[in-house]
Order: C-alpha cells, then sequence, then structure tokens
C-alpha cells in the first residue's frame, strides 16, 4: 500500500515539473517572439535609412537644378540669408548691460563700432542691387551676372565704406598697441 504522503509528494513532483517545462516553452517562444521583433524592426529602419538618403539625394540634386537654372535668384537668397545672419549675431541697442568683460575693459577704445545700422544699410544695399539683377534675368547667365556684378558696382558703398574705415582704423590701432607691448 502506498502512503498519502508519497502520493502527495509525487503529485506535487509532478505538477512543479509540468509548471518548469511550461515555464521554459512560454521563455522560448517568448525568445522567438523577441528575436523576429528584432529582426523586423531592423528591416524597418534599414529601410528608412535608405529612404532618407535618398530622398536627400534626389532634393540636393534638384537643388543643384534650381541654381543652374536660376543663379541670380539663387545668389539672391544666399545674400538674403547671410544679411539676416549677419542681423541675428551683432547686438542689438537697447538691451540690458551686461557687467563689462575683461575685454571690454581692456580696450575699450580701440575697438571697432560696427552698430547693426551699419548692417542694415549693408544688408538693404545688397538686396536692392541683387534684387534689380535678378528681375533683368530673362537673359543667359553669362549677361545677367554680368548686369548683377555691374548693379553691386554701382550701389551706395558709403555705409560698407564706413565699414571698411572702422574695421582698419580698429587694425591699425591694433597693431599699434602690439607694437607698444613689445617695445
Amino acid at each position: 500500500m502506498v502512503s498519502p504522503m508519497k502520493e502527495v509528494s509525487s503529485a506535487a513532483r509532478s505538477v512543479q515539473d509540468t509548471a518548469e517545462t511550461t515555464i521554459a516553452e512560454l521563455r522560448d517562444s517568448v525568445s522567438a517572439l523577441a528575436k523576429e521583433v528584432a529582426t523586423i524592426a531592423e528591416r524597418r529602419t534599414r529601410a528608412a535609412r535608405e529612404s532618407a538618403v535618398e530622398t536627400a539625394e534626389a532634393g540636393a540634386a534638384e537643388l543643384r537644378r534650381t541654381i543652374r537654372r536660376q543663379p541670380a535668384i539663387s545668389m539672391a537668397v544666399a545674400a538674403a540669408a547671410g544679411a539676416v545672419l549677419a542681423l541675428l549675431v551683432v547686438p542689438r541697442f537697447g538691451r540690458s548691460t551686461a557687467p563689462a568683460s575683461r575685454w571690454d575693459r581692456w580696450a575699450p577704445n580701440w575697438t571697432p563700432n560696427v552698430t547693426r545700422a551699419d548692417l542694415y544699410d549693408l544688408a538693404d544695399n545688397i538686396q536692392r542691387s541683387v534684387s534689380r539683377a535678378a528681375h533683368s534675368a530673362a537673359a543667359p547667365v553669362t549677361p545677367a551676372f554680368e548686369r548683377m556684378v555691374d548693379a553691386l558696382s554701382r550701389t551706395d558703398t558709403s555705409s560698407f565704406n564706413s565699414f571698411l574705415d572702422r574695421a582698419g582704423s580698429w587694425f591699425q590701432k591694433a597693431q599699434d598697441k602690439a607694437k607698444q607691448k613689445l617695445s
């Protein structure tokens, strides 16, 4: 006769073995699913990357074609972007004054005084010249380029000259200061 204790322990052992087998099978199936999901994600990522590269190449090719077809307008866009960048970089007047830096205390007298207004004037002159050249760009590229250069040469250079004069005087003062320090 079999004791009830042995029956309970053998039944518990068989239930435990069945549970361990089921858990092992579930782990294997979860692992297989994870590998499958990783493979699908990798394929989709690769496809997205390839389509992004193709799109970027197509966009660059279209941009090159547009620049070749309309060089005057391309120059106008580039000049406008440069002017906007310059206006963003140069500090505005009326902002709260920050504490003076060591540089400002050391060289306040010989730094160039380029103002936002100077840059506005320069950008306005360039924009007008380029827009005049762009509006008369119905002819082939070479005459249009010549007209644009001619328009740029006829611009009012007083604002640009004042900028160059200030930069030149600043550079001359910097050289003089350096010579004095070395002497």
